[in-house]
């Protein structure tokens, strides 16, 4: 088979930039679906470090989506710390040009010019296609005029009514009705619950985190400690029911006379 496609994912790139820039999240799956209008996929993979608590709830979402996971663990010095995510991907590119000859597209998310170097390499003495597919507004357009192609990912674009959120709350509601005796609403599981596909209608997943955050902001969400019997403490993250827009939402409306 020629014209296969590899995709390479600088994670902390794209998923930093995109919330800097948008406030939303990014969807590995949407990754995939823009790699595949260029062909059949035959390589995918996302560096990052996964002992860092927001790529390490990615990753199982990378794997559904198809993307190997590969752990670059932050390289700790005297004077900080240094990423390895860099060199991982450089090395990896050239490899798979070297070892996987029907492999024609490559598609690096990122927008780092510490990439230049090797997409000139790959595009000039081994005429592979390189598209760059980063975060409009962080990526190097040096990057991009060394690749000569770019097809950057797009924020959701939505708008938030009263109705929407007023949806949203509900199914928060619903979230919290669902939690067993002794389990407290907390917010890694609650952002799960909401991104959930079959609450895609309420909610894109990509936008969940950014809509929550603000629902704290506006104080519809609201996030108390709480001591475990064990003695842990943890953070629970709930409606706040003394909030007209709460009350109002998840009160049943009178039966009309």
């Amino acid at each position: 088979m020629s014209n296969e496609v590899a995709i390479f994912v600088d994670l902390e790139n794209i998923t930093t930039s995109m919330w800097k820039v948008f406030h939303q999240e990014t969807d590995p799956m949407e990754w995939i679906v823009k790699a595949r209008e260029y062909g059949p996929i035959g390589f995918a993979r996302a560096y990052g470090d996964f002992s860092q608590g927001p790529l390490a709830r990615l990753e199982p979402r990378l794997r559904v989506a198809g993307i190997e996971p590969f752990s670059c663990p932050v390289k700790v010095r005297d004077a900080g710390t240094q990423s390895t995510v860099d060199i991982n991907i450089a090395v990896d590119l050239y490899e798979v040009a070297l070892d996987r000859p029907n492999t024609d597209t490559f598609i690096l998310f990122a927008g780092d010019s510490d990439y230049i170097r090797i997409v000139t390499r790959l595009r000039n003495r081994l005429g592979k296609r390189i598209v760059i597919a980063g975060v409009p507004g962080s990526v190097s357009r040096d990057l991009v005029m060394a690749a000569g192609e770019e097809n950057p990912l797009e924020p959701v674009t939505a708008e938030f009514g009263p109705e929407m959120e007023t949806a949203l709350i509900r199914l928060i509601d619903r979230y919290e009705s669902s939690r067993k005796p002794g389990a407290y609403p907390t917010w890694r599981f609650m952002l799960d619950y909401i991104r959930h596909p079959l609450n895609a209608e309420v909610i894109h997943p990509n936008l969940v985190e950014g809509k929550l955050q603000d629902f704290i902001n506006r104080g519809i969400l609201v996030q108390r400690p709480v001591m475990l019997p064990d003695g842990r403490e943890i953070r629970s993250t709930l409606l706040n029911r003394e909030n007209t827009m709460v009350e109002e939402a998840v009160t049943p409306a009178l039966p009309q006379q």
